[in-house]
């Protein structure tokens, strides 16, 4: 699970969504979606490392795209979004935690 910058964070996503990195003019919209579902997933117990690795590139773009395509008083995630942070949630630095506790 290798760690990403904030730029190739942005790109990965801009190709999920788009099918290219090519284009900037919304990047600093972008960029605020991605922290804010970063915090998320971490709020939501993903470990930070994990949250800011390529593990959770496609979880992020998805979690983007649904604040991108909220609608008025409220944002709905989707199903698969809502899955992959637990997914995420239970990686521990690349391991999952298999443990019963």
């Amino acid at each position: 699970m290798a760690a990403l910058t904030a730029e190739e964070r942005l790109n990965k996503v801009k190709i999920a969504l788009y099918g290219n990195a090519e284009n900037s003019y919304n990047d600093d919209q972008l960029k605020i979606y991605i922290d804010e579902v970063i915090e998320e997933l971490i709020s939501g117990g993903v470990k930070q490392e994990v949250a800011e690795s390529t593990a959770a590139v496609g979880c992020i773009a998805v979690g983007v795209n649904d604040l991108w395509n909220f609608t008025s008083g409220g944002v709905k995630h989707s199903e698969y979004f809502n899955r992959r942070l637990i997914q995420l949630a239970k990686k521990q630095g690349g391991v999952e935690d298999v443990s019963t506790e």
